[in-house]
């Protein structure tokens, strides 16, 4: 018999020999029938789809005598005449395997798979089964089989071993971060670093070992732990369904790990939410999260917690980055189509980090496609992009490269101003990481940044900055058990502005910051389970602070070059994480900084008990090359606790404290790149910051996750200003600097959508953060010495970010802002004094702004969903400021006749309108339908 006729009715079924009887029953009847042919039986009479590989069946025929069976019987005969093992999958599936039943729990999503891939042609009488996808028959099988890691011979009397790999995607060969590896029989797990490497250390034994990454598809193995030794694993990209996108995809990691104030960036999720010129914008990005403000609209840099702009480090591959925006705050610094993981620390940060007393920003570059070539990039009416991501020797070695360039000056060409007509602007960026395996242990990695900007304005004043940064880091696997990482990095910033209002008064000022530095981390898994991290890093820094010289013959301008600063930051650490009882996880560190402040220098001796200024100048003291001039140190301590309340919820406690000896110098409330850095000295004072706070997670069934943390924060040795201080090209500006102390505190709260056709989050935060400048003499002192707010104090701050998958092709997002307007101090009457009258002007910041609000839409059209094919594309249409609202960026006042009339500064006033064109090209590509 080769073929069964499937025309007859569902309960009745008698073709050559073949009898089926009844839904519930299974009655089959044959001498010789095929097993597709069994198989297309029981799916009739039984409702039920069945899996199998064609290969394992291909020339069998089986003799059967079924009569009136349940399905289990029914498969029991079949099953031993076949030679196969059946599976019940669910309450509709079941799949047929070889020698052993499936251990995994990976069921579902296979029969998804297959349920795709089918083709059943119902008008026929042939049943078509095509081949799975190479990627996808490859995962199953995998899944199929028994690994044994090590050998028996090896160390015998060891009762633990160590389980240690990388694990990649399966489509590009990334390394693939946060990648939790987990053995559900042991409870024990761990998850993946920077570079896709893990380590687990369990009794000997045979387990199933789940690998789950965001975004990817859960795959399992079955290994027998004989001995220490690796295991590799490709992760396969899991494709979106029909109605569902996940926005935020670490819901259950908020409950379960250590970290407070920890927020992972999703770079999907990033690029579908609306940009003000159609860019994925991480810093922007970050203001989405709770306990992260601006104090406007085109804003470089960003505040945590009552924290500074200057008081957060960020890291490119571990190279600081000073400067992270374009064109004043308008761009990210960062092309987004290079990141591969971005972290944010609000508190909780791991030891190993430090130099700044507020958060920790860490952007990790992807290391290139190891598979195949791939050309992306997108265009905007105003800026352009294009990456180039590709192997240089396959699953070996790679490269990622991108560059971005902005062509707007035809729309400065558009304003009324005559000024703003003839003004020019720009920037570009180029960056780029090469990664190299030199064997299973060892492997290098170089990442290159360079970015400039420049803006003129009219024929008066025309500024350049560029931002430089390079790290070449060493990855190193001693045994399963340590892991090393070696960086070297280069870090340069620098900028030149030029006055050109009239011939005599020509000039240019250059500045620049170079940072040279060496880390060292080591991560030391024990045998309990306990991960030691630790490492020493040193910093060199060298600042040029000015250097001032004339344009032209006839500039009356005088040359001035300030004296260069340098200085050597040293840092040692230690960190462990364990855990201290079944339902108490602890992480402790101790973080031990030096800092030294060196010559050659110049430095100024003041008289004692009198405030210090230019007039009080008692004796000038000449350091020499290489001679200590000021040294400071001290223990930055970190400390987090997570109580498991239940597997759905969690208490987390958090203590730390934080030292930075490097602080930028600005008189303005947002971030320029014409700021100056100041390294700490005998009158500047490092920062210190001491952060306390709790946190409560919960989650709410599959889909909701609910969460709240209270912050208090210590400040001391904050830097503020004297009236009329002057900070560029200022030999002595330590007469125009105070040091102060403050204080902020807060509650954050958070409730997100992870799962389903509508996703997104609401957040709101209560904060504050005040200061108090109170010097021995009056001149030092601000609001006579009590507290007051700092200029980005914004006590309320509400967000609402919704993303609404409509279908697989159209995606829509809208986002919602709410927050307090920032202070500012504003002259409220006149007063006379030496026959002239002055303004009389509030406390410090004492009156505000109004408060700001603004919704922004974004829709992201796909092109056809062929999975392989030459370009992949897409269309992002967004608005910005949808509702038109003028929101104040600044207050500034104007004496005209007897009156002082203030204005408001709006940076958009009206709503803007932008449209992106993304595209991908991949190489061997083929349409798969």
């Amino acid at each position: 018999m080769s073929r069964i006729v499937l025309y007859t009715c569902l309960f009745v079924l008698s073709i050559q020999g073949v009898e089926a009887q009844g839904v519930g029953d299974v009655s089959i009847k044959a001498d010789s029938v095929s097993f597709h042919e069994v198989v297309k039986c029981l799916e009739l009479q039984t409702g039920r789809r069945f899996y199998y590989k064609a290969e394992w069946v291909e020339g069998k025929t089986l003799q059967l005598d079924i009569n009136k069976k349940n399905l289990t019987q029914a498969l029991d005969v079949i099953c031993s005449k076949a030679k196969l093992v059946y599976n019940f999958i669910d309450d509709n599936s079941v799949v047929f395997t070889t020698d052993y039943k499936i251990k995994t729990n990976y069921a579902e999503e296979y029969v998804d798979f297959l349920q795709q891939k089918e083709i059943a042609l119902k008008d026929t009488v042939t049943y078509v089964r095509p081949e799975r996808d190479q990627e996808e028959e490859k995962l199953v099988n995998l899944e199929y089989q028994t690994f044994k890691i090590g050998s028996p011979s090896i160390k015998p009397f060891n009762k633990n071993a160590t389980l240690q790999g990388v694990v990649r995607d399966m489509e590009t060969g990334e390394p693939l971060i946060g990648t939790v590896v987990y053995i559900d029989e042991l409870k024990e797990g761990n998850v993946t670093n920077t570079y896709g490497f893990y380590s687990i250390t369990v009794p000997k034994g045979q387990y199933k070992v789940e690998y789950r990454s965001m975004g990817m598809r859960t795959t399992y193995r079955n290994i027998v732990l004989q001995s220490d030794g690796a295991l590799d694993v490709e992760l396969k990209s899991k494709p979106t369904s029909i109605n569902e996108v996940t926005v935020k995809a670490q819901a259950d990691d908020k409950v379960k790990n250590l970290r407070m104030g920890m927020e992972k960036i999703t770079l999907k999720s990033l690029k579908q939410l609306p940009g003000g010129f159609g860019e994925a914008d991480i810093i922007k990005g970050t203001l989405l999260l709770p306990g992260v403000q601006t104090v406007g609209e085109a804003s470089a840099g960003f505040n945590v917690r009552g924290g500074a702009v200057d008081q957060n480090l960020i890291l490119l591959s571990g190279a600081p980055i000073m400067n992270t925006a374009h064109f004043f705050g308008f761009f990210s610094g960062f092309n987004a189509d290079l990141v591969k993981d971005v972290t944010l620390y609000k508190s909780g940060v791991p030891a190993k980090y430090g130099g700044r007393v507020s958060s920790v920003l860490d952007i990790v570059l992807k290391d290139g496609n190891r598979k195949e070539t791939k050309i992306s990039g997108g265009l905007s009416p105003v800026s352009g992009r294009l990456t180039v991501d590709s192997p240089i020797k396959k699953d070996k070695s790679s490269f990622i490269i991108g560059a971005r360039s902005t062509y707007s000056n035809w729309v400065l060409r558009l304003l009324d101003d005559v000024k703003l007509k003839k003004s020019k602007a720009g920037f570009y960026d180029v960056q780029g990481n090469f990664s190299f395996d030199l064997d299973d242990k060892n492997s290098l990695y170089w990442t290159a940044y360079y970015s400039h900007d420049n803006f003129s304005y009219y024929s008066e004043d025309a500024y350049k900055f560029n931002s430089l940064a390079s790290s070449l880091k060493w990855k190193r696997i001693f045994n399963p058990k340590l892991f090393s990482t070696s960086t070297l990095f280069v870090s340069q910033y620098d900028y030149t502005l030029k006055s050109r209002k009239d011939s005599a008064s020509l000039h240019s000022v250059q500045y620049k910051l170079n940072q040279y530095g060496v880390k060292t981390d080591f991560s030391y898994s024990t045998v309990q389970n306990h991960k030691i991290d630790f490492g020493l890093s040193g910093t060199l820094y060298d600042l040029s602070p000015g250097d001032r010289k004339p344009i032209g013959e006839i500039s009356l301008i005088q040359a001035k070059k300030l004296e260069k600063e340098k200085a050597v930051e040293l840092a040692v650490y230690i960190g462990d994480e364990f855990n201290l009882l079944p339902r108490v996880s602890v992480s402790a560190g101790l973080r031990y900084s030096l800092y030294g402040d060196w010559g050659p220098k110049t430095q100024y001796k003041y008289i004692s008990g009198q405030s210090r200024n230019i007039d009080n100048v008692i004796d000038t003291l000449n350091y020499g090359s290489g001679q200590l001039i000021q040294f400071y140190s001290g223990p930055e301590f970190r400390f987090s606790s997570n109580i498991t309340l239940s597997s759905l919820s969690s208490i987390k406690l958090g203590v730390s404290r934080m030292y930075q000896y490097i602080q930028m110098i600005s008189n303005t409330a947002s971030m320029s790149p014409t700021d100056i850095w100041k390294l700490s000295d005998t009158y500047i004072k490092p920062q210190r910051s001491d952060q306390y706070s709790v946190g409560f997670y919960q989650k709410l069934g599959k889909k909701y996750n609910f969460s709240t943390e209270m912050y208090y924060k210590q400040l001391n040795n904050i830097i503020d200003y004297k009236g009329g201080a002057q900070l560029i090209m200022n030999d002595h500006l330590e007469t125009d600097v105070l040091n102060g102390i403050g204080k902020a505190y807060g509650a954050e709260f958070m409730f997100e959508k992870n799962k389903g056709k509508l996703t997104g989050w609401i957040n709101y935060t209560y904060s504050r953060v005040l200061h108090k400048i109170d010097g021995e003499f009056a001149e030092d002192r601000v609001n006579d010495g009590d507290f007051f707010p700092a200029n980005y104090d914004k006590p309320h701050d509400f967000k609402v970010v919704t993303n609404y998958k409509m279908s697989r092709r159209l995606n829509v997002s809208a986002n919602f802002f709410y927050s307090t307007g920032r202070p500012f101090t504003a002259p409220v009457a006149y007063y006379e004094m030496n026959d002239s009258y002055r303004p009389l002007y509030t406390d410090r910041n004492a009156v505000r702004m109004d408060d700001y609000m603004r919704v922004d839409l974004a829709a992201t059209l796909n092109g056809n969903l062929i999975k392989k094919k030459l370009n992949h594309s897409s269309w992002t249409f967004a608005i910005y400021n949808v509702l038109g609202r003028m929101n104040p960026y600044s207050v500034f006042f104007r004496t005209e006749g007897e009156e002082v009339k203030g204005y408001k500064m709006s940076i958009y006033g009206k709503p803007v309108f932008t449209v992106t064109y993304n595209f991908k090209f991949k190489g061997n590509a083929k349409d798969d339908f």
